[in-house]
């Protein structure tokens, strides 16, 4: 699978909330809140949602003012460059179950974190455990630190989002019965902190390639899959068509009853899911003024624009018109440019 540029605009969005949570560290090591939100163009009284842009750069400026992946939450520091080299290794593997043992092998010589893999038949846990030495009392938000960072590199290695089917953390921090805002997939608390996916997926082939700057890769494509500006995509638009339960069922390598079973254990919200998801991609694609309505509808699916005209007003309380008035996206466009230079800027130098 080729990665390709998009030739197009948009702009996912985070609550202000994760701007936070992703500098409390660097906060708790002495460093100025106030500074790593104007360095990352966060403004938290202007708007309650940020791009992933921006809560991206809130997290390298406080790696790098840290010289820390995790940012001071750990009790000492782990380089960045350790994230690099396992990057390296994993790019290095032809298959997802070679790269993802090979990171095994490499968090087994005496890092504060392990993974593992596990399987059961038709599930595959990816597990990760943080050193309570190590972590302290915030072992469980290093570990979802680290699952996050994960999903990012095999994300790239399959060259496409990676499917996660739930996610797993011992942080009760979370919203739970929601999505996890980056990886797309129903948050759990239980024991052991695992990403969940299809145990098939272990015999894909890797499509993204090994590169000299392969921290700037893995975000770069990360940042366009959530709706980057000019970034590298390989997904498809979101349509109705895809959003049903035999399409999910073919991708997931699942039976519809084993589809309707874990559905009915997540709270049966897979029509919310479908619901929010919509919405999501309507509001990034209507912050392209360039747009017509018409054009929108029917790139999510929808036969005749009065129908998508429908779905939104009852979804949203406002016409597409008026959510095109209110964007957020129009707002945050502006600065995605200098944001996505400066990611570029502290990933390649780290990679160094």
């Amino acid at each position: 699978m080729a990665l390709k540029s998009s030739g197009g605009s948009q702009t996912a969005f985070v609550p202000i909330s994760e701007a936070y949570s992703h500098s409390d560290g660097a906060v708790m090591r002495g460093l100025s809140r106030e500074e790593l939100f104007k360095r990352s163009y966060v403004d938290p009284d202007a708007r309650p949602l940020i791009s992933i842009g921006q809560i991206v750069l809130v997290a390298m400026n406080a790696m790098v003012e840290t010289d820390d992946h995790f940012s001071g939450y750990g009790r000492r520091p782990y380089p960045p460059s350790q994230l690099i080299l396992m990057l390296r290794i994993m790019m290095a593997c032809e298959t997802l179950e070679r790269a993802i043992g090979s990171l095994t092998h490499f968090h087994a010589m005496g890092l504060p974190i392990a993974i593992g893999l596990y399987t059961d038949g038709i599930e595959a846990q990816l597990q990760v455990s943080c050193d309570e030495v190590f972590g302290g009392d915030n072992a469980a938000v290093i570990e979802d630190i680290y699952l996050n960072t994960l999903f990012g590199g095999l994300s790239y290695f399959l060259g496409r989002r990676f499917p996660a089917t739930a996610v797993t953390t011992r942080n009760r921090g979370h919203v739970l019965g929601a999505r996890h805002w980056s990886m797309s997939a129903p948050i759990h608390v239980g024991s052991q902190a695992a990403l969940h996916f299809p145990v098939s997926l272990l015999r894909e082939a890797r499509q993204g390639q090994p590169t000299d700057d392969i921290g700037w890769s893995v975000l770069q494509h990360r940042i366009a899959l959530d709706g980057g500006t000019g970034a590298l995509v390989t997904e498809s638009d979101v349509t109705i068509r895809r959003l049903n339960t035999m399409a999910l069922c073919d991708e997931l390598g699942i039976s519809p009853a084993t589809f309707r079973r874990r559905n009915s254990l997540a709270g049966g919200n897979f029509r919310r899911f479908r619901e929010e998801t919509l919405v999501e991609a309507s509001l990034n694609l209507l912050a392209d003024e360039s747009r017509s309505v018409s054009s929108i509808a029917a790139d999510l699916g929808y036969a005749d624009v009065r129908s998508y005209r429908r779905f939104i007003k009852g979804a949203t309380g406002m016409t597409p018109d008026q959510l095109r008035a209110n964007s957020v996206a129009a707002a945050l466009q502006t600065f995605e440019p200098e944001i996505l230079a400066r990611i570029k800027d502290i990933a390649t130098r780290i990679g160094r």
